[in-house]
């Protein structure tokens, strides 16, 4: 009898979409897995060629113990990165071997009880494949090349017969900050799409704006052109960069100084500024690769960073807006809230040798991020699950136990006896 009224509700429409049993169900809660199928290793005798087998050796293995850890936690997905690069070069069979290596790793955690959205996750290794370079025109010869790998790799997950199994397009496009490049992104988006749909008219895809894979590249991404499509329609969130890229080592324009910034608070008025400032202080004088001259520069442009962040007042209401923009820019384009894929967001963390966030102010943006996007309906994807970098749900670099701070602001479990690594 319950069966039968929860129906009749739902035909009603008195149950809202995102409760009932939809394939996209499986993509509520998951993790970025970047350590399998991306960096390739290049050829040592040519560093613009990748080597015949790049993803092969300890780096790019994922022990049994941690896939077991993520599903036992309450993750339902994971979000397997996949560079293109050596997909687009290398031939014969050794391009058969990477499509046999991709299917194979999707069965892996498919037979874990984790779906899997493959993520295509291009990077700057070698130049040619560098998407800043091949996305410049709609008919540069590496893009038209991307497009059939689109294809190519559509059909081979679409063989695979799984609802659990869906398609990412293209990670963060680094193009979108102009009109004519939204526009000439909207071109590539629907001519990528078209691809799929080709030859898997069923398999789940999700799309991107550009701008970095942004809210804002969502919000300029025409829609209309996927109605009637299985997709889902993702952003990255990872505001504000001063409080979750703390401590990362960088050189690229305006993020030099993050190295210096720790313990940086969130909310960001909860701790007063002056302790603020004498942690960044610290961390220049510490850096014994200064001479004077660019200490006083580096602590004057830190502190400054620092100060900003405090004075902005970021705090659970600013994310609250950010993503309201979502909300209503998907109401907006009849896109149901269930199909809004948060599917990137994560914070650097104090661990090993990293210098980031303390514990508390960690666990608050991550809870907040992970509440407000399940109250919008929305799915989402931390970032990541191990790596290096200073974020990462793996609690030490190379082991297979998760961080208890970060399963308990995600709202998932930490049982002691699947942490320890034993079989479920």
């Amino acid at each position: 009898m319950r069966a039968l009224l929860l129906a009749l509700l739902l035909l009603a429409g008195l149950i809202p979409a995102a409760q009932s049993a939809s394939p996209e169900g499986v993509f509520r809660r998951g993790v970025g897995v970047h350590t399998m199928l991306n960096w390739g290793r290049l050829d040592p005798a040519d560093r613009a060629r990748y080597a015949a087998d790049p993803f092969s050796g300890p780096a790019y293995e994922l022990p049994e113990a941690v896939i077991r850890n993520v599903a036992a936690a309450g993750f339902d997905f994971v979000r397997l990165t996949l560079d293109p690069g050596p997909f687009l070069q290398l031939e014969g069979p050794a391009r058969d071997a990477l499509d046999a290596r991709l299917s194979e790793t999707v069965r892996r955690f498919l037979a874990a009880g984790l779906a899997v959205v493959v993520d295509l996750h291009p990077n700057t290794q070698v130049p040619r494949y560098d998407p800043v370079n091949w996305l410049r025109s709609t008919e540069d010869p590496v893009f038209l090349r991307y497009v059939e790998l689109v294809r190519r790799t559509a059909r081979l997950l679409g063989g695979l017969g799984s609802a659990s199994v869906a398609f990412e397009l293209m990670n963060e496009p680094p193009y979108g900050y102009d009109q004519t490049s939204i526009r000439r992104w909207q071109t590539m988006c629907e001519r990528l799409h078209a691809a799929v749909r080709a030859v898997a008219p069923d398999l789940l895809v999700v799309l991107t704006g550009a701008h970095g894979g942004d809210r804002f590249g969502l919000m300029a991404l025409d829609t209309t052109p996927f109605r009637g499509s299985r997709v889902l329609y993702s952003f990255h969130f990872y505001e504000p960069y001063p409080f979750t890229h703390q401590g990362v080592v960088s050189d690229s324009k305006g993020s030099e100084m993050w190295r210096y910034l720790s313990e940086m608070p969130y909310p960001a008025a909860s701790v007063p500024a002056p302790l603020v400032l004498d942690v960044v202080r610290a961390n220049v004088e510490g850096d014994a690769s200064l001479d004077p001259g660019r200490r006083r520069a580096a602590l004057r442009e830190a502190q400054a960073q620092a100060r900003a962040y405090i004075a902005e007042g970021f705090g659970r209401a600013s994310i609250a807006q950010a993503f309201d923009q979502v909300a209503d820019w998907a109401r907006r384009n009849a896109v149901p809230a269930d199909r809004i894929f948060l599917g990137e967001f994560g914070a650097t963390r104090t661990y090993g040798r990293y210098r980031a966030s303390d514990p508390l102010s960690y666990e608050a943006w991550l809870r907040d991020i992970r509440e407000l996007a399940e109250q919008r309906s929305f799915g989402w994807a931390l970032w990541a699950l191990g790596g290096y970098g200073g974020m990462s749900l793996v609690a030490e670099d190379g082991g297979s136990i998760l961080d208890r701070t970060t399963l308990r602001a995600l709202g998932l479990k930490a049982d002691p006896e699947t942490r320890a690594g034993a079989p479920r």
